[in-house]
């Protein structure tokens, strides 16, 4: 079979309402070349002024900026619901400790993590609750400074990574967002900076009930298959700033026939020292590494990552 192409729309709208068509290429086995998931905070957008106030709104009382770095230290826990478990604990129940976010994921989340990620369960449902609030404060403060400061929008993105993901585009795969944000939030936030450009679709908390990112995946795969895309689900790129809560729900997906490339986007040097010695000193991270594809790329260079392709396990 030759290569061909297909044509899909998107999930998510622009600021008026419409909706991008991508061009998917078909390749030789009847599937896309690959599938490609970007993490959308700290790796494709810096959106610290939007979740500084939106944070303020639901923990009133205290500094705005110790409650956006407390809250932004717990970004790579997964998903909302520990996000939030974590900061009511703190700021609700007095858990200073889990200020430092592998303090909480060792005494708390390692032994309840069922609880916390599983709908019905007391845990679970507070954390929702904060989740949704968060999610509408953060979608109306983004509507508020989107309609003040457009300009910030574009101030915010993280321009190689917008680049590596314009460059997929061209190639033909088929890429999802990756958030531990709520549905609503994502939706003001892909008009706003241009995200519906490049998703056909965003995998959000809504995706994530009971685990964490490696849920939403399958969740959203799911649906693209029920629009019609032969995806290639054995073929996934995992873009993100983490490689335990992004590319590590490769592995967490447990199935030994996916082959996983993950691309762990860095600052500078100084990062990049500390991943690989964080991945030679913590068991879970080394076996991440050695079972995923994984390059560590710094933000400037990641740009130059579309030319691996082809992709084959």
């Amino acid at each position: 079979m030759n290569n061909h192409v297909i044509t899909v729309k998107s999930e998510l709208p622009d600021v008026f309402g419409d909706k991008a068509e991508f061009v998917l290429t078909i390749d030789e086995d009847g599937k896309t070349k690959a599938i490609a998931f970007f993490d959308i905070d700290e790796t494709l957008a810096h959106l610290e002024f939007i979740h500084e106030k939106a944070i303020a709104e639901l923990f009133s009382g205290n500094d705005s900026r110790e409650l956006i770095e407390t809250y932004r230290a717990g970004f790579r826990l997964g998903n909302s619901f520990r996000e939030f478990d974590r900061m009511y604990g703190i700021y609700c129940e007095g858990k200073n400790e889990w200020e430092d976010p592998e303090v909480y994921r060792k005494d708390r989340l390692i032994l309840h993590q069922s609880e916390i990620d599983t709908p019905k369960n007391e845990a679970h449902e507070r954390a929702a609750e904060y989740a949704r609030r968060y999610s509408a404060a953060a979608a109306m403060v983004a509507q508020q400074e989107y309609i003040k400061s457009p300009e910030r929008f574009g101030e915010a993105k993280t321009r190689p990574i917008f680049e590596l993901a314009a460059s997929y585009k061209q190639l033909g795969i088929p890429m999802v967002g990756l958030t531990a944000n709520g549905r609503e939030f994502v939706l003001a936030l892909g008009k706003y900076i241009g995200l519906f450009d490049l998703f056909i679709d965003i995998a959000t908390d809504e995706d994530m009930a009971g685990g964490g990112k490696e849920i939403a995946i399958k969740n959203v795969m799911s649906r693209l298959e029920a629009k019609g895309i032969p995806i290639s689900s054995d073929r996934l790129i995992i873009v993100g700033d983490s490689l335990r809560g992004d590319i590590g729900s490769g592995v967490r997906l447990n199935d030994p026939k996916v082959h996983v490339v993950g691309v762990l986007v860095v600052a500078d040097r100084d990062e990049l020292a500390l991943a690989k010695k964080q991945i030679a000193e913590d068991p879970e991270l080394k076996n991440i590494a050695n079972r995923v594809k994984l390059r560590i790329v710094l933000t400037d260079e990641i740009s130059n990552e579309a030319s691996q392709f082809p992709m084959r396990p």
